[in-house]
């Protein structure tokens, strides 16, 4: 795996130069049917019009086979760790990637302003990965310790905490704080469903409720 992180970055650099160099012509492309004054201060209702009109015609056009590499990912992360996990930890990364760059290639050689929106999903990518990997180092370096007996009641009330606490620091942040101490609570005794409940409750239901508590809302 430390060996493909390397080639991860590079392939992602990659897209985003491409994007980049994409970018000049595509700005540079200017419709017949629409010319733009430049003495107006507010762009005409025909204007308006036609630049709606193109951007549905571009939404339009992106085919709905376009969600099979997506749905193909899915389907390999729920079954490769039970069917074939051997291949799949060792070799996951290539499949993320390389579905990831299928679906970029497409957009960016055959859509309209591809290089752009190549462009622009690199820098959510980006933002995203940023934001997580903060709320992972600073909730990461936090230990908590305690002495409490895992009972149902203990857990609920952890469980409880998580959830609120979600919402103000992030569902990762709020995972990543408490998952250790979940655990030692469990020592002996912990099961999967253990960890589903919290998974549910922490890590998806507890950053619900405003959209800071969970990092694609708050993208």
């Amino acid at each position: 795996m430390l060996k493909l992180r390397p080639l991860f970055f590079a392939l992602v650099l990659a897209i985003g130069l491409l994007a980049a160099l994409g970018q000049p012509a595509a700005a540079q492309e200017v419709s017949p049917e629409v010319r733009v004054d430049t003495t107006l201060t507010e762009p005409t209702e025909e204007a308006v019009e036609a630049i709606a009109g193109e951007d549905a015609e571009a939404s339009e056009a992106v085919p709905i086979y376009l969600v099979i590499p997506f749905v193909l990912l899915l389907l390999m992360i729920a079954t490769g760790p039970l069917f074939y996990a051997h291949h799949w930890h060792h070799h996951y990364p290539k499949y993320a990637v390389g579905l990831g760059l299928l679906v970029a290639a497409y957009y960016y050689f055959t859509m309209p302003h591809g290089g752009e929106a190549v462009l622009h999903g690199l820098t959510e990518y980006i933002s995203f990965i940023a934001l997580l990997a903060s709320l992972y180092i600073a909730s990461g370096g936090i230990l908590i310790e305690t002495s409490v007996a895992g009972t149902p009641r203990t857990n609920t009330i952890l469980l409880l905490i998580g959830a609120i606490i979600a919402n103000v620091i992030g569902t990762t942040g709020a995972s990543m704080l408490l998952i250790r101490p979940f655990m030692r609570l469990n020592r002996g005794r912990i099961k999967a469903y253990h960890i589903i409940f919290f998974i549910f409750s922490v890590s998806n239901v507890g950053g619900a409720l405003t959209p800071i508590g969970d990092p694609p809302l708050f993208l």
